[in-house]
């Protein structure tokens, strides 16, 4: 089954990644990363695979830790489950000395993963909940169309 060019499912419902799917997700991420001074934005599955990523972390071990978050965020969607939240938000935050990390449950189908550079930019916990909250809000409305 083919879905049109514009669209993100198939007939079946399986999501459909095109070339202008990519540039739609990215530039969410993109202006997400502007927004907060992210080094890192990603976009991973639920195994942690990424999909699509605005910036670079190469000094960090992200093929390792993404996989762990993945692990994490699987018992976060079983807990929704259960309480019968189909519209939570999960989200893990790691503040470190150099690196702060922040992780969003999107559609209990991927990982909005947010990498900081503490020598580059700081978070702060506010602006990143609001804007990541917005940009999981434009994925989810590019993914239902």
């Amino acid at each position: 089954p083919e879905a049109a060019p514009s669209s993100w499912r198939s007939n079946t419902g399986n999501l459909v990644v095109t070339e202008q799917n990519v540039n739609a997700i990215r530039a969410v991420m993109s202006q997400l990363a502007q927004d907060l001074g992210t080094q890192s934005v990603m976009l991973t599955d639920r195994a942690g695979m990424t999909l699509v990523e605005v910036g670079s972390a190469p000094d960090l071990p992200m093929m390792i830790v993404l996989p762990l978050l993945s692990t994490g965020f699987s018992t976060t969607g079983e807990v929704a489950r259960q309480l019968r939240e189909e519209d939570a938000t999960s989200v893990y935050i790691h503040e470190g000395v150099n690196v702060d990390l922040y992780c969003f449950d999107v559609m209990q189908r991927f990982l909005l993963v947010l990498v900081f550079n503490k020598k580059v930019a700081s978070s702060k916990i506010g602006a990143v909940w609001i804007n990541a909250k917005r940009a999981i809000r434009e994925l989810r409305e590019a993914f239902d169309k």
